[in-house]
């Protein structure tokens, strides 16, 4: 048993450091919580903004960020990703989290 204990924790060890040298180039693509729901809209189009109901709390990929935000009073969602140079990343897809009651 002290064998296999040690062997173990070798692969675990191995393991461990292999995570450790993954560089910034290797960066995982994040996703919304709900992203495979049927509330998911995906966009097939290059846009920065979407409208959804003023006050609703969105969720939004863009590039390999997630955004979790709250609608405007006149229900515009504006992209905040950019990427390296600066540049404003479209939004892949949403997914409407909460709509607020109306009053």
């Amino acid at each position: 048993m002290k064998r296999l204990g040690a062997g173990a924790a070798v692969l675990i060890a191995i393991g461990g450091s292999m995570a450790a040298t993954a560089g910034p180039g290797t960066a995982a693509t994040a996703h919304c919580a709900d992203h495979q729901s049927a509330e998911k809209v995906e966009l097939d189009y290059e846009t920065t903004t979407i409208e959804v109901a003023p006050g609703s709390t969105v969720c939004y990929k863009s590039g390999t960020q997630v955004f979790t935000v709250v609608a405007d009073e006149d229900g515009v969602v504006t992209s905040t990703a950019t990427n390296k140079a600066g540049k404003v990343q479209a939004i892949s897809y949403y997914i409407v989290i909460d709509t607020p009651p109306h009053s």
